[in-house]
């Protein structure tokens, strides 16, 4: 089968085109990076021109590139995350292309419970990277059932592994001595391997026949859970410094504020829910209707994490 996956020098793409590949798929790129392979196709989603090169032949399409931040220009966000996922919707609606699509548990917003979160839950995004991901979703649906196309949709929480940006962000704090618990440290937090959402990215392709929505999670655990099991992998000190919850707000929103200055924020109002508030992401629907297992735990995770934060070199490991 020949596959277009857009976004696959990213993050999470890198690991998709992987899986994939060992998995028996002939693999395209749509990418905005000039490298010279063979398989890679230079172009951008938000140019319905490079959509239609790319996709020439394919019998799928993993819709994996978008704009990925907590903060930013809601401008910024739309043209990529919504003008370019509109892009991949009429380009499959004309020709008749099965879409998988790399969405966002961000789009439940954080509703501080215990209550797993299923896929049907409401929808409370906070920042313009949320919305922007959730308005792609409904845009790829519609045009799904308006032209006849398969649409699956799969939507990540945190996602920590080996090349993220998130976990070089968490370790270099622990190492460094600057890490601060939001509230008592022991909120809930969903995490998958970037290894287990190019998994169950593989798998809805192969067994979501109807198009539906999954979300993929490989762990929970307590904040102070992953922070003593990194610090423990690391060699350092455990944290033991916290902030109330309302203090760490404000300072993520004057964090934001200096974002906008061009400053690294240390804080945003993102972070400190992801921190600081309690969220369970129920996994059950893509177990159940994907027979999606994870294969990463928070041993494994950190295992990995701390693996390839110690491979870099030193002027990379900095935030």
């Amino acid at each position: 089968m020949d596959i277009l996956v857009t976004g696959g020098t990213g993050f999470i793409g890198r690991y998709l085109v992987d899986e994939l590949v060992s998995h028996g798929y002939n693999v395209k790129i749509l990418s905005r990076r000039n490298l010279d392979e063979p398989n890679m196709i230079r172009g951008d989603v938000t140019n319905i021109r490079s959509v239609e090169k790319a996709a020439k032949d394919v019998d799928a399409i993993f819709h994996n590139a978008a704009l990925a931040s907590d903060r930013g220009k809601r401008s910024s966000f739309y043209r990529v995350n919504v003008t370019g996922t509109e892009n991949i919707a009429k380009v499959c609606a004309e020709r008749k292309i099965s879409v998988v699509h790399t969405s966002t548990a961000g789009v439940y917003g954080y509703p501080d419970s215990l209550e797993p979160v299923k896929e049907g839950n409401p929808k409370y995004p906070m920042n313009a990277y949320q919305k922007s991901k959730l308005e792609g979703e409904k845009i790829l649906q519609r045009y799904g059932r308006e032209y006849g196309f398969r649409v699956s949709i799969v939507r990540p929480p945190l996602v920590l592994g080996a090349g993220a940006y998130a976990a070089k962000f968490i370790i270099s704090s622990i190492e460094s001595g600057k890490f601060v618990y939001v509230g008592s440290g022991n909120t809930f937090v969903p995490i998958v391997h970037p290894r287990d959402v190019a998994k169950c990215l593989r798998l809805a392709l192969e067994r979501d026949k109807e198009g539906d929505v999954f979300n993929v999670v490989s762990f929970s655990c307590r904040i102070r859970e992953l922070v003593e099991k990194i610090a423990e992998s690391m060699h350092v000190e455990k944290p033991r410094k916290s902030v109330p919850y309302g203090l760490a707000y404000v300072a993520g929103l004057f964090g934001e504020f200096t974002a906008m200055l061009g400053k690294e924020p240390k804080l945003t109002r993102f972070r400190v829910k992801t921190l600081g508030t309690n969220r369970i992401i129920s996994c059950e629907k893509a177990k159940t209707k994907l027979g999606f297992e994870p294969e990463f735990d928070l041993d494994k995770t950190v295992e990995d994490m701390v693996r390839w934060y110690k491979s870099l070199p030193e002027d990379e490991k900095k935030i």
